[in-house]
């Protein structure tokens, strides 16, 4: 007897075959939990030289396409030797982004590490000097309760204690850090070797960064249907817009606000003008935040060196944030994120908490991504169901009021 397969029961016993891998394959993520995330580190860690190969070709692509563009505009390489101008290319953008990254280390690590040296030094002279300036205050102040004065002083004392005693057991590690940085830079970034492979890994991939994207693009056109591929070049296509374009422009908006702060700090004497404004300049790359998690540990710090600064301290923050939030950041980036204030919050909180400062310097870029694609998902289905709603109209059908939903349910806000 011969048995005819049934196309129907085979793709169903597929589709349960696959649901029963992957209850199998959560069951076991669960129990083994820890077998995993060790397996995923030492992948990790194992591929880490080419994760940073992405990533720099990802950011000096938009260099290396600009320097083309002027070599194209102004001789006639591009296209007569292509592979000469895409070398010279990389090879400019490559010493102009090595140049900024070693002028940068080297003008700002020194100061950075003697801020730092001299603030561990210092510390025991730091702190009576605040307890002195604050107990100035309150003997000023007679209306001031006696018992709060009591308190102050107890409350200080264990403060005093407990920050005398975080120094000291972490100032050996801290000196062994800044000895190394100060041998050298250039030792210094040798010593990276997952960043210094990385970087030679992106000059392969810039160099090929077409036939790589044939590639990519052949394996989707293989895996996917048609319409689905035509879909995800599109989007990504978007995503990428939106990721880079905020990336690029809060690089250069901090950048802009941390040399901005170095002058200001300068000009009014405000010691560790340095270190505070690299402070200043990292964190305020994470949007929202940012501003804050710089301004505060920076407020203590000025507190500790220059106590009657503080507050002047604290004005120029403001100042220069208003400037950064109302003047400087719109003008170069824009609206590019369109993302309600609540869902920054969340992308912040759900990333920080899963990756630390790195997630919460990406996370926001990323679920702007997430949030446009399915924004326009939805609105896409709302348009198909309004069109297939017409056109049952058309045909004298009897509307089904569920599927149809009128504009004029939707806000501006909920539009935009």
């Amino acid at each position: 007897m011969k048995i005819k397969p049934n196309t129907k029961y085979n793709t169903i016993a597929y589709y349960v075959v696959i649901v029963f891998a992957i209850c199998i394959l959560l069951v076991l993520l669960s129990f083994r939990i820890e077998l995993f995330t060790s397996a995923a580190r030492k992948i990790l860690k194992a591929i880490s030289p080419v994760i940073w190969g992405c990533v720099i070709a990802y950011l000096l692509s938009p260099i290396v396409k600009k320097i083309e563009s002027i070599f194209s505009k102004r001789t006639n390489l591009k296209k007569k030797h292509a592979n000469l101008v895409r070398g010279l290319s990389i090879l400019i953008a490559s010493i102009i982004t090595l140049s900024a990254i070693i002028a940068l280390f080297a003008m700002a690590i020194p100061e950075i590490t003697d801020s730092l040296s001299s603030l561990f030094n210092n510390m025991p002279e730091y702190l009576n000097k605040t307890y002195d300036s604050i107990s100035d205050f309150f003997s000023r102040q007679p209306e001031i309760n006696p018992s709060i004065t009591d308190w102050f002083e107890d409350q200080f004392a264990n403060i005093q204690k407990t920050i005398l005693d975080w120094v000291t057991n972490l100032k050996p590690t801290v000196d062994i850090y800044l000895i190394k940085l100060k041998d050298g830079i250039l030792s210094f970034l040798i010593g990276v070797k997952d960043f210094v492979l990385g970087f030679i890994v992106s000059i392969y991939l810039l160099f090929s960064k077409e036939h790589f994207f044939v590639q990519f693009k052949k394996t989707m056109y293989a895996i996917l249907p048609k319409k689905t591929y035509d879909l995800f070049m599109v989007k990504g296509t978007h995503a990428n817009k939106i990721f880079s374009d905020f990336m690029v422009g809060k690089a250069i908006d901090s950048l802009i606000i941390g040399m901005l702060c170095f002058v200001v700090l300068i000009i009014f004497g405000i010691p560790n003008a340095m270190l505070i404004s690299f402070i200043v300049g990292i964190t305020n790359m994470i949007p929202f935040f940012g501003p804050f998690i710089g301004a505060i540990p920076s407020a203590v710090l000025v507190l500790l060196t220059a106590p009657k600064k503080t507050i002047l301290f604290v004005i120029i923050i403001l100042i220069l944030q208003q400037f950064d939030g109302n003047i400087l950041g719109p003008k170069i980036l824009g609206n590019k994120l369109n993302l309600p204030t609540f869902w920054i919050l969340f992308s912040i909180f759900f990333f920080g908490n899963l990756f630390g400062f790195a997630g919460m310097l990406l996370g926001v870029p990323i679920f702007a991504v997430i949030y446009t694609l399915i924004k326009e998902f939805i609105e896409d289905r709302i348009r198909i169901k309004n069109i297939a709603s017409l056109s049952k109209n058309n045909d004298g059908e009897q509307d089904n009021e569920d599927d149809d939903v009128p504009d004029d349910i939707f806000t501006e806000d909920d539009k935009n």
